[in-house]
């Protein structure tokens, strides 16, 4: 009797470190870093795999019977897209342009938005890593709408102002994209547009008709500086003639006094002075005796 009673005992023993054994092969506790929250599913050995939980790290579930959780980065993610070639953005002026663009986002951090990202963006039952979870979160809803109001903000600026915008249409994307992702478990924080510019050879063409603009723009300016040069060209030599002419008005002036003021004993008295020294004159005498200025007809000797 004993013996029996023994050996069930020890059947039931075993029954129980059997069950311990494979519940503890069966459980998990299923944890969440700081930074991510972790859904958490059960997957029964029979049955359907359901909904458990939603915790948020730094947390754990605790051991629990086949639960089983996929992290969710609440942190943000930046993606970049890059346009140039055949996908290069066109201005409001029909100006290529070359340039990139990023989006901040990440997973609103809310239970029932990490569930609904689960359920319905994120795919239940689909184990990936939370970084490619977020990849293919993105191409499959954030991108295409992203890159799209990329194209319509540039299409309303002229190319060579997009610089002077930049923040603006970063600013009006992530407000656009934030109101197309309202029913999602997206949030956007920042929209970022690099330097746009137009492609090197276009840049060169406009460099050329922008040197061609100025030179047009400089010809008037150079025209009216050679129209005032010849008209001061032209002052100072009306004002030098009628220096040089107020200088002969003077000599004639000084001339007509000079001649006045020659009679004609002063002549006679000159020719005499002249006649000092010379071996021969020629003299004409007047009726009074004296000399005569004017042509010599008689020839006379100075007596030595």
């Amino acid at each position: 009797m004993n013996s029996q009673r023994f050996s069930g005992l020890t059947a039931v023993f075993a029954l129980l470190v059997a069950a311990t054994m494979i519940w503890w092969a069966n459980a998990n506790n299923v944890q969440a870093p700081a930074g991510y929250a972790a859904y958490v599913i059960e997957r029964p050995i029979f049955g359907e795999t359901r909904f458990d939980s939603v915790i948020i790290g730094p947390s754990s579930s605790g051991k629990s019977w086949r639960r089983y959780g996929d992290l969710v980065s609440l942190t943000p993610y930046s993606y970049g897209e890059e346009f140039a070639g055949p996908t290069a953005l066109i201005a409001k002026d029909k100006l290529a342009m070359i340039g990139s663009a990023h989006v901040v986002w990440r997973q609103r951090p809310e239970k029932e938005q990490i569930e609904l990202y689960m359920t319905k963006f994120g795919g239940l039952d689909e184990r990936h890593s939370a970084d490619q979870s977020a990849k293919l979160a993105y191409d499959n809803y954030i991108k295409e709408p992203f890159r799209t109001l990329i194209r319509e903000e540039f299409a309303k600026q002229d190319g060579l102002d997009v610089p002077d915008h930049i923040n603006e249409m970063g600013r009006n994307i992530a407000a656009e994209l934030t109101s197309r992702l309202e029913k999602t478990p997206f949030e956007i924080i920042q929209v970022v547009i690099g330097n746009a510019q137009p492609p090197a050879n276009v840049l060169e063409q406009i460099s050329i008709k922008v040197a061609k603009k100025q030179e047009e723009a400089r010809k008037p300016t150079e025209l009216n500086i050679a129209n005032k040069n010849k008209e001061i060209e032209k002052a100072n030599g009306e004002a030098e003639g009628e220096r040089a002419l107020a200088v002969a008005d003077k000599r004639a002036e000084a001339n007509n006094k000079l001649n006045a003021s020659i009679t004609a004993k002063l002549l006679q008295y000159q020719a005499i002075e002249n006649m000092r020294g010379a071996q021969k004159i020629y003299l004409q005498l007047g009726p009074n005796g004296l000399p005569v200025v004017g042509n010599l007809p008689v020839e006379a000797e100075e007596k030595k």
